[in-house]
């Protein structure tokens, strides 16, 4: 049995994992796990397919996922201007009649100019799973750029958390955003290691931009809300954007009716009939700071539809008044695994690409890792730039987030080198995400593993003026990741100075200047006699052995005649043992009681040293003198007795 569900229909090329498990168990009421497997494969985590994923649920996705009153998959899109507008989508039971937002503005407390809007749009149809379902749609207008809201979704009687987001501003500005290449199969499981990594990175990404495979299954509704857990909480305060890719179509034929249901993008692709029903919220573009995001479908890439789409692209590329353009569809300009060509596409579009400059193009699909540019772009390079590490033109790359993986074609024969592309850097059996930073006239680009290192990294730097003239423009590789960028902390907080905030594997960055002096005062006077050494005078009289004055008339040990009683019983002891005169010396700075030194502050002994001594030397005083009393009574005890025997005798 293959560990994923093979469907060369649909995506086609070989399959490979390192990851599998044999699991057998005993369900309980309510569908709980109580005994579960066996882990194999050489102590690598272990699982078997069930159902095309490596780790089956321990319940029934019915129970896991059905829904109630309580909003969830709540997720951000742009559509229309991000300055002034912000798309948002949740999911209910049908039960649910009277979807709505309340919006309020960002404050250090419970928000008190609460504005309630009701949702625009409900989409009601029933899951795979049996259940009926909603989701509901609204968009927000009338925003001010550049501003952090409050919102919550709810029914007016149940309602979601506070979360936030936040406006884009009205032109150009620095900002940061996330890639994830196809996530598709156990996205809970294991794609989410990507998706949490890439926000741990950049928590205050504006943007996530996601390839296209989302899910195996186009209308299952477990993976459906598997993605969306794996997105948690970052997904109700960062934008998503996504494009279409075969798997939203599988087994199809049509678009999955969650994508239009999850997401509310622009409708601003191809306007004919044919195209407004096969590319709406899958063709698309979305202006952001600065960036021109252009979203391709290569599922409807063929015939009219995609004479549609080319023409439709060459005028977005051309009216576009941006710097920067990146371009993201599903299947590869070149193929990085399996033997795969998507010819159809690199012969329409690759010309447009590089005729506008375009500085990202990013896909999907092979389930790898590549990125690299063509060989004609390492000609004629500015002065000082080396062609082993620099290019001008656009920049091709492919990715994948979640556990699938397919094997990396020989560079010396792979799809890359038979059209003229040099395939710089490339990976297979490999998570990865990519953290994008555009800061003036750079937009930086780094590649990391979910394990923590940097597979590659480079920077496009440009000119202002003619931003998308070839003679403007150069990629220079680099293998030093950056500390931080705009998306490391909340806009208008400065980040922390200690470490700084830092990408995985980057090391904390000390503060440029040291403290300028070392403690100025340690503790002042120490006790004169620390507390370490034994009092200083000891007791000038050690107690006496035994009573000072013993018995005046010591009995005979025998009677020397029994008529004759002895002639005085024992004299007790006239005193007690002597005390010492002196007492032990004080240190002059007594420890403080409860363990509390004066010459650290305050602060709780590590030790207790300080006054071990006196406990040590009071204790040997007390157990000397009861000693020597103990040793006085039994001998007065035995003389009594002696006594006694002799008085009974001589009667």
């Amino acid at each position: 049995m293959s560990w994923f569900r093979r469907r060369p229909e649909a995506d086609g090329g070989a399959t490979r994992s390192r990851l599998g498990r044999s699991t057998a168990g005993l369900v309980g009421a309510g569908g709980v796990l109580v005994v579960a497997g066996t882990l194999a494969l050489g102590g690598s985590i272990a699982a078997v397919a069930n159902g095309g994923g490596l780790a089956p649920p321990p319940v029934s996705p019915a129970l896991v996922h059905v829904p109630t009153a309580m909003p969830d998959r709540v997720t951000l899109t742009p559509s229309g201007d991000p300055a002034t507008t912000q798309a948002i989508s949740w999911r209910t039971s049908a039960a649910v009649t009277a979807p709505q937002v309340q919006l309020a503005s960002v404050g250090p407390t419970t928000p008190t100019d609460v504005v309630t809007i009701a949702a625009a749009t409900t989409d009601e149809f029933t899951t795979d799973l049996g259940y009926p379902i909603k989701y509901h749609s609204t968009t927000l207008s009338g925003l001010t750029p550049d501003s952090r809201y409050l919102y919550r979704v709810g029914d007016g009687e149940t309602w979601g958390a506070w979360s936030e987001f936040a406006t884009a501003t009205e032109g150009a500005s620095d900002f940061s955003f996330i890639i994830q290449g196809d996530a598709q199969n156990d996205v809970k499981s294991y794609a989410s290691r990507a998706f949490r990594a890439a926000t741990e990175a950049r928590p205050f990404a504006d943007l996530v931009v996601h390839l296209g495979d989302l899910i195996d299954t186009d209308n299952s509704d477990a993976e459906w809300g598997e993605w969306n857990y794996a997105g948690g909480y970052s997904q109700t305060s960062i934008n998503q954007l996504a494009t279409i890719g075969n798997h939203e179509y599988y087994p199809g034929p049509g678009l999955s009716k969650y994508w239009p249901a999850q997401f509310d993008f622009p409708n601003n692709g191809p306007v004919s009939d044919a195209a407004v029903a096969e590319l709406t919220e899958s063709t698309y573009y979305v202006d952001y700071q600065g960036v021109r995001f252009i979203s391709l479908n290569t599922m409807r890439a063929s015939g009219p539809l995609m004479d549609e789409q080319t023409a439709w692209l060459e005028e977005t590329l051309a009216s576009n008044p941006h710097q920067w353009t990146v371009v993201t569809f599903h299947h590869p300009v070149f193929a990085v695994t399996s033997g795969r060509d998507n010819a159809h596409v690199r012969n329409a579009w690759l010309p447009l690409f590089e005729q506008y400059n375009v500085d990202l193009v990013l896909n999907g699909h092979d389930h790898a890792y590549g990125r690299g540019n063509l060989f004609a772009n390492e000609q004629n390079l500015p002065e000082g730039a080396d062609a082993a590490t620099s290019q001008t033109g656009p920049v091709y790359l492919v990715s994948v987030s979640g556990p699938k993986m397919y094997v990396v074609d020989p560079p010396e024969s792979n799809n890359w080198v038979k059209n003229g592309a040099n395939l710089r850097s490339s990976i297979g059996d490999t998570q990865l995400y990519q953290l994008v930073d555009v800061v003036g006239n750079e937009m930086h680009v780094e590649s990391w593993t979910v394990a923590g290192d940097l597979q590659d990294a480079f920077t496009i730097t440009k000119t202002p003026a003619e931003a998308r003239a070839a003679s403007t423009k150069l990629v220079t590789d680099t293998d030093e990741p950056r500390a931080s960028g705009p998306g490391s902390a909340r806009s208008g907080v400065a980040a922390p100075t200690l470490p700084d905030p830092t990408v995985p594997g980057a090391e904390p960055v000390e503060p440029t200047t040291p403290p300028t002096t070392p403690p100025t005062t340690p503790p002042t006077t120490p006790p004169t006699t620390p507390p370490t050494t034994p009092p200083t005078t000891p007791p000038t009289t050690e107690p006496t052995p035994g009573p000072t004055t013993p018995p005046t008339t010591e009995p005979t040990p025998e009677p020397t005649d029994p008529a004759t009683p002895p002639t005085g019983q024992p004299t007790e002891p006239t005193g007690a043992p002597t005390e010492p005169t002196t007492a032990p010396t004080d240190p002059t700075t007594p420890p403080v009681a409860g363990g509390l030194s004066p010459t650290n502050g305050g602060a709780l002994s590590s030790t207790g040293a300080d006054v071990m001594p006196w406990i040590t030397g009071g204790s040997l005083v007390l157990a000397a003198g009861a000693g020597l009393l103990l040793v006085a009574r039994r001998r007065h005890r035995a003389e009594q007795g002696d006594a006694q025997n002799r008085a009974e005798g001589s009667a």
